[in-house]
């Protein structure tokens, strides 16, 4: 079978695998400039084949749930034949991968067609998606100035955005995979640790890391997701989907503290739109998701086990590294182990504290991103590359911190304002948060 979904609504494209991976490559074309930053690799002629070898097993019944989904893979995956550099000059000379990572292999049994890799921020240290070395992607949203695609998953949910693949694999430690589908208008989806296979991914933080999809839709997601799992793809969503039985937490002050305006407005909207169609709304505080944020910043978790990764490249090579990138990891040196070790133990009691506070709801509702997509000229002045790089991951990195799925819903597509709506799920109940977000996915939809 040939059942991936690739529109924005439910309709089943029929189209041969081939037909559908040749119409993604002309796309490509039709986008050079967006492409040259967003695609760091390529492999158009062993695609078009591989297409062919779908196509040819499913005229005899051997089709998969995934069968012709065009994938682009971030850089920090390996990829059989490519060098896994991380947006980075540092590892730019390593031999080749030998074999794919762990979640590409996977998602090529079900069907997947990988086509490209994609560019991130150098070793994924970066909510905006700013490569000094490859070039930074742009939103593909605002035609009249150049506006941060997010990241560090930048260049995959650029390819998204473009229509140039149905799928890609990211990475997430803050919301590496959710900020820049929010920037460019898709989906992000960061499940809860352990889900998907990390084996063959360069990692930033040992604890924090996860491979993330990301797609125009929740509802791509969930299908990934399922073939994933070994579950069938979820019946087409009716397009007025019932909501009414579900129950929204808003962490208050949280959602909207330092929050452009035009971004609280638009979420307020889409709070009266889901409790019209009968959603439960509850607001109250959650402090447990703002000490989470700061204790492990505190902690130092991030830069100490970015330092342990990289120390013996910094010692022979850090001039390969983009200043930046080096400092902050570098920074992981001072780190006291006490410090470490104290802030892991607190942000499992939060974690425990957060299940507690959720109650019977069945997730926290918030925007993904509290601004729009900055300009990328503005950020080459540090203070306020680091500003905004900060204020980017403030609403996504609880999850990371607290080991919870994620996943945010393209909400608003507007010129240069993008926002998403994120929703956060409990541990473990990833598939009961994915089923949540293509419901509120489609009310959201019925109600524009």
């Amino acid at each position: 079978m040939n059942g991936f979904d690739f529109t924005y609504d439910e309709r089943r494209d029929a189209r041969p695998c081939i037909d559908r991976l040749r119409a993604c490559i002309a796309r490509a074309a039709a986008h050079p400039d967006d492409i040259s930053t967003a695609w760091l690799a390529r492999r158009d002629a062993a695609a078009l084949a591989d297409a062919h070898e779908w196509d040819r097993r499913a005229r005899h019944g051997g089709g998969a749930p995934l069968a012709g989904a065009v994938l682009t893979v971030k850089a920090c995956f390996d990829c059989e034949g490519w060098v896994t550099h991380a947006g980075s000059r540092v590892l730019a000379d390593d031999p080749p991968a030998r074999t794919d990572a762990a979640l590409v292999a996977a998602l090529r049994r079900v069907g997947a067609v990988l086509v490209a890799q994609t560019a991130m921020t150098e070793f994924a240290y970066g909510a905006l998606g700013v490569n000094r070395t490859y070039g930074t992607p742009a939103t593909p949203l605002d035609a009249h100035r150049e506006r941060v695609a997010g990241g560090s998953s930048s260049g995959a949910a650029v390819s998204i955005a473009l229509g140039v693949a149905d799928l890609s694999v990211g990475s997430d430690t803050s919301g590496s995979a959710r900020i820049p589908a929010a920037f460019c208008g898709v989906a992000g989806f960061k499940p809860s640790r352990g889900r998907y296979p990390d084996a063959g991914m360069q990692f930033l933080s040992t604890t924090f890391d996860v491979p993330g999809l990301i797609a125009a839709t929740a509802a791509r997601c969930r299908d990934a997701d399922a073939a994933l799992h070994g579950r069938a793809a979820a019946a087409a969503t009716p397009a007025r989907a019932r909501i009414d039985d579900l129950h929204f937490v808003v962490p208050e002050r949280f959602a909207t503290d330092d929050t452009d305006a035009h971004v609280a407005q638009a979420f307020d909207a889409w709070l009266s739109r889901l409790s019209a169609c009968g959603a439960r709304i509850e607001r109250k505080r959650l402090d447990c998701i703002v000490e989470a944020g700061a204790v492990a910043r505190e902690g130092g978790i991030i830069a100490a086990e970015a330092f342990s990764l990289h120390r013996a490249r910094l010692a022979t090579c850090a001039d390969r590294y983009d200043p930046l990138v080096a400092a902050r990891i570098a920074a992981g040196e001072q780190v006291r182990a006490h410090d470490y070790a104290a802030a892991l133990a607190r942000l499992r009691a939060l974690a425990a504290s957060y299940d507690a506070a959720l109650g019977e709801a069945d997730a926290v509702l918030t925007p993904t991103v509290p601004m729009p997509p900055p300009p990328i000229d503005e950020l080459a002045d540090t203070a306020v590359y680091l500003a905004q790089n900060a204020r980017a991951f403030r609403l996504t990195e609880f999850a990371n911190r607290l080991d919870l799925p994620s996943i945010s819903v393209p909400a608003e597509r507007r010129r240069n304002r993008p926002i998403g709506l994120l929703m956060t799920g409990r541990r473990g109940r990833d598939t009961s948060l994915l089923d949540a977000a293509v419901r509120v996915e489609h009310a959201l939809d019925a109600c524009r």
